[in-house]
This record gives structure tokens, C-alpha cells and sequence, in this order.
């Protein structure tokens, strides 16, 4: 591969890791989370979108911090809480060598829910993801509603030393992951949520719900025809839309109320500026996104190189961006 050419590559990565930093920069700007959580969750519908951006969503929301596997998610956690200054949005878990190659929460913050007597949290978390069915270590997929329940378990079982210790099992807090996904079944949009419901198989002895009602996971799917829904169509805008940057800052104005901060109007430039050509060879961007998944995986270069049909020096390139060599 000549110079030029793998200066085209290191670009095009480059390029494509700031799109996506960049977009879940837009999607977690209050106001944005506002709207997907006041539709999605059913703690929120009835709360309006002023106080859920304002009151009910705590602090400012980790994007790209947080690893998902076990034991490292605490440690991050506790490393932050240590920090005497703020968090650091859009901090990329491969600055910190105990995250080094991790797969991480796209987006993760709490948010009190009000209920009649008292405020309940709830840990969200929310993903931005192009593919339904992503690609596995072997070239296979797996289907991205099984990653979902696994990142909600996660966000379950890492509440043990934060929420509650020992046997206080009564203090675990109540989850969502919620998917927004840039493809639909069959192109149409789509917004489905899953949760654990009672069954009674004999007689009709009633669990109270919030014992067992801990979990939730919604996706919310991305189609090509214009729907009659709120969410769908801010999504859109903000993803799918051929308006260029302002004329999107302007209809995000105009249509749903939301005033970008400096840093979201600048990523949602980014975005805008990358997206005219870096994903116009849909090819290669799938490749290199299952390359990157192999590599996060441990596959070794060669096999990564071999079942993408990269070239090799493509692949340690990917992996030194990524720092994962």
C-alpha cells in the first residue's frame, strides 16, 4: 500500500472515531435525552421536557467512560467519584490504561423519576448503533437485542459496592438501556421496549411490581419513510437529514425547542462535515467495524486481516488508533 493511500486509511479512521464520539456528543445534550426518555420510559411521560432536561436528569451524562465489563465498571466509577474536578465529557476510556481496550457504555447517566410519595433513580443508559445485527470475531453476527439484555444485566449487577453492599438487595436500582438504531426491520420505524412482567401459573398471589420491575430495554429504530412521532422524527433530523449543520441547529430551534450548548453544536458540525463523504463507501466502513470489534475481542492482526479481507497494515492502523497495540 503506497503512502498516500494509508494516509487516505488513517484519515478515514480518524475520521470515522470522531463521528461517532461526535454523535453521541449530540445525543447526550439534556434537552435531546429529554425527548428519548419522556417517550421511551414510562416514568416520564407525564413529566414535562423542561423538567426532565432540568430536574430530573442528574449531573452530565458519561459519554465514553464507563467500560461494561465486569470489574472494570466500578473501577472507573470510583476513580471518577475520586476526581476533585468535573467529569470529563466524552473522555475516551483508552486515556485510562485500566479501560485499555474495553468495550464501553456509549452513554450513561441517572435520572430521578417522579412517583406519588417519593423520587425514584433510574440508571440509563443510552447507545447509538448502525447495524442491527453486528459482526462477531469469526465474521458472524449476533443479534444486538441479546448485547442489550447483557448491558442491562451489567448495569444490574455493577450496582453491588455502589448502590448497595452485602445482602441489601432492596437498595438495587431500577434500568434502562435504550438503543437508538440507524437501521429498521424492513425500513420502517419502530420503537419497542422489553421488561420483566408477572405470570401467574397457579392462583393469583400479587408481587408488588417495583420488586421485580428493575429492568427495561428499549430500541428505538431508525426507518427511511416520515412517521407522525416526536422522537422518530428529532432522530431523523439529527442523524438522517440532508440539511446541512445550521439548517439543522435552526429546525432543532424552531421544531422541538432544543438550543445546542457551543460543544453540541459543534459536534452536530462535525457530524454534518464528516458524514458527506466519509460513509459514502459503505463497504469499507462496515469492515473496518468488524474489524474493530475483533481487535476489541483479542483476535489476533492476522486472523483480523484475513477474515475482513483487509490488508495488514490497514489493521495495525485501526488498532493503533484505537490503542489497542
Amino acid at each position: 500500500m503506497n503512502e498516500e493511500i494509508m494516509q487516505d486509511v488513517k484519515e478515514q479512521l480518524v475520521g470515522a472515531l470522531d463521528y461517532d464520539q461526535a454523535a453521541k456528543g449530540v445525543l447526550s445534550q439534556k434537552k435531546v435525552l429529554a425527548y428519548i426518555l419522556k417517550r421511551t420510559v414510562p416514568e416520564f411521560e407525564s413529566a414535562s421536557l423542561d423538567d426532565i432536561a432540568n430536574i430530573y436528569i442528574e449531573g452530565t451524562p458519561e459519554v465514553s467512560t464507563v467500560p461494561v465489563s465486569k470489574d472494570k465498571t466500578n473501577a472507573v466509577r470510583h476513580a471518577l467519584e475520586r476526581q476533585d474536578t468535573p467529569k470529563i465529557k466524552g473522555a475516551q476510556n483508552e486515556d485510562n490504561s485500566i479501560t485499555e481496550g474495553s468495550i464501553v457504555f456509549d452513554i450513561l447517566f441517572r435520572a430521578k423519576a417522579p412517583e406519588t410519595n417519593e423520587l425514584i433513580t433510574l440508571i440509563i443508559n443510552v447507545e447509538a448503533q448502525k447495524r442491527l445485527n453486528p459482526k462477531k470475531k469469526m465474521g458472524d453476527t449476533y443479534p444486538l437485542l441479546k448485547r442489550a439484555v447483557y448491558y442491562a444485566s451489567r448495569l444490574i449487577s455493577s450496582q453491588k459496592g455502589t448502590e448497595f453492599t452485602n445482602s441489601d438487595y432492596d437498595k438495587i436500582k431500577k434500568v434502562y438501556t435504550i438503543w437508538i438504531c440507524m437501521e429498521a426491520p424492513q425500513g420502517k420505524s419502530a420503537i419497542n421496549r422489553y421488561q420483566l412482567k408477572e405470570q401467574h401459573l397457579l392462583h393469583r398471589y400479587k408481587e408488588p411490581c417495583q420488586n421485580y420491575d428493575l429492568m427495561g430495554i428499549i430500541f428505538v429504530y431508525l426507518g427511511n419513510s416520515k412517521v407522525k412521532d416526536q422522537l422518530i422524527n428529532l432522530l431523523d433530523l439529527m442523524f438522517k437529514s440532508s440539511k446541512n449543520a445550521n439548517e439543522k441547529i435552526t429546525a432543532l430551534h424552531n421544531d422541538f425547542g432544543i438550543d445546542l450548548t457551543q460543544e453540541g453544536e459543534g459536534d452536530l458540525k462535525l457530524m454534518c462535515n464528516l458524514g458527506e463523504g466519509l460513509y459514502e463507501d459503505g463497504l469499507m466502513k462496515g469492515k473496518l467495524e468488524s474489524a474493530l470489534e475483533m481487535l476489541k475481542d483479542g483476535v489476533d492482526l492476522d486472523k483480523v486481516a484475513k477474515y475482513t479481507k483487509l490488508s495488514l497494515s490497514i489493521i495495525k492502523e485501526l488498532a493503533k488508533q484505537n490503542k489497542l497495540i
